[in-house]
């Protein structure tokens, strides 16, 4: 994988909203990569350097105002909280002491320093050299490391030669499809069957501290495999760049099992089955059969209406008849408490019995 296509996973997680960590060695163009991918997006940019920094610079600094403990954000948080979108630039976090780690978590996952609360347009990217490499390196806390996909940035000659020249390539050459979200439903359902059939890699820490500090499944790292996956669908990335994606959240692994997984599901599309749910023929094994019930439920849920509404529970049905009544009883339990007004209750669903009764819909 060369620069291009690390550049185009990182520009999709920053879409994501996924924080992101480059892993190289000193000297190789990485932070110099970020400020230009800043610049190309018209976003302002705050680089932190973490190695230099304490805990209180991430936690907030104690004061006493008008008699209560308020802890101050520092300067760079406050600019940030400005803006409309920006990016939060964390260099040299490799080189940073546990206890500022510790102190990074929060800022990381929900954007706050402090008692301040940065804007949900502020993107997180961070940089670190391997730890054998760096002055005075430390491995990466499994909570912080959890929260990054975490991208290997290459040292390629070629672009280097030309990037000397004057002729750096331009960071941003992808074009984010703006309506992404719509995609999230179908690639949640993916992602649950997948969980569903390898239930070992829903969350698995490894022993290693050194391994832990790195990417690892987890339910927040397969949550957001979910969102750069959807990003991803409607960009033109390579296969390489999406693959990159997958494993800098849940490790290598985990990656090439979903990505079999995910090369040999061959689901329905979900709006056929709603258009006409007489068509659902049962696939051949029960993860497969929650993915499609899954994406059902996300389909109808994406543009809730009587008629699809009443669709999506005759799939639902035909699940149960086809040998499969508990999974579709699970999708019967999620629209219910979302029924439009005018729908009414198909049909067949007495053989649901019981479980209709007990959630209030027979």
């Amino acid at each position: 994988m060369d620069q291009t296509d690390v550049m185009h996973a990182l520009r999709v997680a920053i879409e994501a909203d996924v924080p992101v960590l480059l892993w190289g060695e000193p000297g190789v163009g990485k932070t110099a990569s970020v400020n230009a991918l800043a610049s190309a997006l018209g976003w302002p940019i705050e680089t932190v350097l973490a190695s230099l920094r304490e805990p209180s610079d991430f936690a907030g600094l104690p004061v006493v105002i008008d008699g209560d403990m308020r802890f101050a954000p520092p300067d760079w948080a406050t600019r940030l909280a400005g803006a409309e979108r920006a990016l939060c630039f964390f260099d040299e976090v490799s080189t940073a002491a546990p206890s500022v780690q510790k102190a990074l978590l929060r800022v990381v996952h929900e954007r706050v320093v402090g008692d301040l609360a940065m804007g949900a347009g502020v993107r997180m990217v961070a940089a670190a050299n391997p730890v054998d490499v760096a002055a005075g390196g430390w491995d990466l806390t499994a909570p912080l490391a959890n929260r990054f996909c975490h991208l290997d940035w290459p040292i390629d000659p070629g672009t280097i030669a030309i990037g000397l020249t004057g002729h750096w390539p331009d960071p941003v050459q992808v074009s984010i499809d703006d309506d992404w979200e719509r995609h999230l439903g179908r690639i949640a359902a993916t992602v649950s069957g997948f969980i569903m059939a390898r239930p070992h890699l829903a969350h698995s820490r490894p022993d290693e501290e050194s391994d832990a500090g790195r990417a690892w499944p987890s339910p927040r790292s397969w949550a957001a495999v979910i969102r750069v996956l959807a990003v991803a669908e409607g960009t033109v990335i390579s296969d390489e760049a999406r693959m990159a994606l997958i494993a800098g959240l849940v490790g290598d692994g985990a990656a090439v099992e979903f990505a079999t997984y995910e090369r040999d599901l061959d689901l329905p599309d979900p709006e056929a089955l709603l258009s006409d749910p007489g068509a659902y023929v049962r696939p051949r094994r029960d993860d497969q059969v929650h993915a499609v019930v899954a994406a059902v439920v996300a389909a109808a849920v994406r543009s809730p209406t009587a008629a699809r509404w009443e669709a999506a529970l005759r799939v639902f049905i035909a699940v149960a008849e086809a040998g499969n009544v508990d999974i579709g009883a699970g999708g019967v339990r999620q629209l219910a408490p979302l029924r439009p007004d005018g729908a009414a209750a198909p049909e067949g669903l007495a053989v649901f019995g019981p479980i209709l009764q007990a959630i209030g819909l027979l």
